[in-house]
């Protein structure tokens, strides 16, 4: 291989189609091969990338091939009638950058191009040709969970977290880019939860400042207690490391002085207004006249007085005597 090594590492699916033409023709490499995450693979020759160049597509990013291909723009060789393609050199380009071999690996493109150093002792993942792969590292560190994901799902950042839902619960994993589809991953979810309690007690903190203000009050952060106080300040502490003090200092409550008594005359009850009916003289009582005991005798008559006889009782008709 007669081509530079940084023109392999400057040559991406966003360089242009001129560009890869001229890496092309400064290497050995006689087809030019891009892979994309998801789709076909597109083969090309050398003529087909000068006819595209000409027709005004120079400018036009490697990426935007399926594209072309699929508006007949251009159309892509099928690697299966090329003859001894395991003897064919290519120059391929995908998300994880390029590399030259034979035409034989556009043959069977689902397995990733692993850089050299992808046994290393670190936890290392490769998004390419629509999978995700993790090293051994990374599948001894954290199983083999992730290879199940979609690798054209992954956000296109330089720095992403992603859920990984297991037996023991859901795990939340940290990936960092080396270089275009190789990351570094490492288990972020103990940082995070630690990250959400702090958040939480932050917002805790400020609803509670707040309805300090609300009432009136003032507050301010100190790194030692106040001088000549007891009380009014708390003593901010986060697990076990103290943190400050905060200075409390709300307004001094009034007291309620009670209301003066004053003499109050007995209420009168309102004057019932003179009528007609009202003026008349009131009516008196009869004047009591008690009388003497010969008078209320004389007024009992004889049947009652026989009554009154000791041991007799009038007799009924058809009754008996009844002896008091």
């Amino acid at each position: 291989m007669n081509i530079k090594d940084n023109s392999l590492k400057s040559l991406t699916p966003e360089s242009t189609l001129l560009y890869f033409l001229r890496t092309l023709f400064g290497s050995d490499a006689e087809y030019a091969v891009y892979i994309p995450d998801s789709g076909d693979v597109i083969i090309l020759s050398k003529g087909q990338l000068v006819f595209l160049v000409e027709r005004g597509c120079a400018d036009a990013m490697i990426k935007t091939l399926p594209q072309l291909s699929a508006r007949n723009i251009v159309r892509p060789i099928n690697p299966e009638e090329i003859e001894y393609p395991y003897e064919m050199r290519a120059l391929y380009v995908e998300n994880t950058g390029a590399f030259i071999g034979t035409l034989e690996t556009a043959l069977y493109p689902d397995e990733p191009q692993y850089p050299s150093w992808w046994d290393a002792p670190v936890p290392f993942a490769i998004s390419s040709r629509g999978v995700l792969r993790l090293n051994d590292t990374a599948v001894s560190m954290f199983g083999s969970g992730l290879e199940k994901m979609n690798a054209a799902d992954l956000p296109e950042r330089d720095e992403f977290i992603v859920r990984l839902e297991g037996l023991n619960g859901a795990r939340l994993m940290a990936f960092r880019k080396l270089k275009p589809g190789i990351f570094t991953v490492e288990d972020c979810t103990e940082d995070l939860t630690d990250a959400q309690d702090i958040t939480w007690w932050a917002a805790v903190g400020q609803a509670w400042v707040k309805e300090i203000e609300a009432k009136g009050g003032k507050w301010q952060r100190l790194s030692s207690p106040p001088e000549g106080r007891r009380k009014g300040y708390r003593a901010c502490e986060w697990q076990g490391q103290l943190q400050g003090y905060l200075d409390i200092q709300m307004p001094k409550r009034k007291k309620a002085v009670p209301e003066k008594l004053t003499d109050t005359q007995p209420e009168q009850l309102p004057e019932t207004p003179q009528t007609a009916e009202t003026l008349e003289e009131p009516i008196q009582p009869e004047p009591l006249t008690l009388r003497r005991p010969d008078d209320v005798i004389s007024n009992i008559g004889p049947q009652a007085m026989a009554l009154l006889a000791a041991g007799q009782s009038r007799e009924h008709e058809g009754g008996y005597d009844y002896e008091l």
